[in-house]
């Protein structure tokens, strides 16, 4: 059967001389696995160019029930990956190894895909900005954040009180602290509540230093490997640990 897919680029690894493996996260089949080209021809070249991390494309494929890994054809650019700029590089890469981890379900979720399609769009314009987006330091932070939304793990924040903790294991704040140490003192639990504030629209307003920054995607990635124990350490936030400091 012949069916047409929105695609989010999400990790390439090479399977053998002619063949890499594309994970991909669909509008219409959620995480799917796609055999691309990995020759040196100039028409594998162009593919590859068009499904870097976070790059949205559309493509047809001939489901085969039985197959683990689809073949596309036709593959369309519908937003270009970021180039261009080394910051948007490194967000692209951060971001696709964040949500390799995250989203393992083979089932649609329409409203996530907007989100993920909405956040590719927002990495690319402001990747090719002249001179780069503010925007580009805070981006991941922000994607992060929204995420719990769409992920079913949004801290409550109505729970807030100041002086409490934030117990990072039930996603509440409470006036005492926890039996356990997955917790966050008073004054980080009140630093996450006012960040319950940042979106895409505002990230380019907020101003961290590098160490500040770092803790906040420590705390972050504790928090998503606390609530999905599939996510294992994430490679690239070494690579994002010494690239923003504005």
């Amino acid at each position: 059967m012949l069916v047409s897919l929105d695609c989010i680029a999400l990790r390439m690894v090479r399977y053998n001389d002619r063949t890499s493996i594309l994970t991909v996260y669909t509008r219409q089949r959620g995480r799917m696995s796609l055999a691309v080209p990995a020759s040196s021809s100039r028409a594998a070249a162009r593919v590859r160019a068009l499904v870097q991390p976070m790059a949205l494309f559309e493509c047809s494929v001939d489901m085969r029930p039985d197959r683990e890994i689809q073949t596309p054809r036709g593959i369309r650019s519908l937003v270009l990956p970021p180039s261009g700029n080394p910051l948007g590089a490194v967000q692209a890469m951060f971001s696709a190894d964040l949500l390799s981890g995250l989203l393992r379900e083979t089932q649609p979720d329409p409203a996530l895909f907007s989100y993920l399609e909405h956040a590719a769009e927002i990495l690319t314009a402001a990747t090719s900005a002249p001179g780069g987006s503010p925007l580009l330091a805070n981006y991941h932070i922000a994607l992060m954040l929204g995420l719990t939304r769409l992920t079913g793990i949004e801290p409550d924040w109505s729970t807030y009180t100041p002086g409490c903790v934030f117990d990072m294991a039930d996603g509440v704040f409470r006036h005492y602290q926890p039996a356990h140490t997955l917790f966050l003192p008073a004054r980080e639990a009140e630093a996450a509540y006012r960040l319950r504030r940042m979106t895409f629209a505002n990230a380019a307003r907020w101003r961290f230093g590098r160490a500040d920054r770092n803790l906040i995607v420590d705390r972050l990635t504790a928090y998503y490997q606390i609530h999905f124990m599939a996510l294992k350490s994430l490679f690239s936030t070494e690579v994002l640990r010494h690239t923003f400091d504005f």
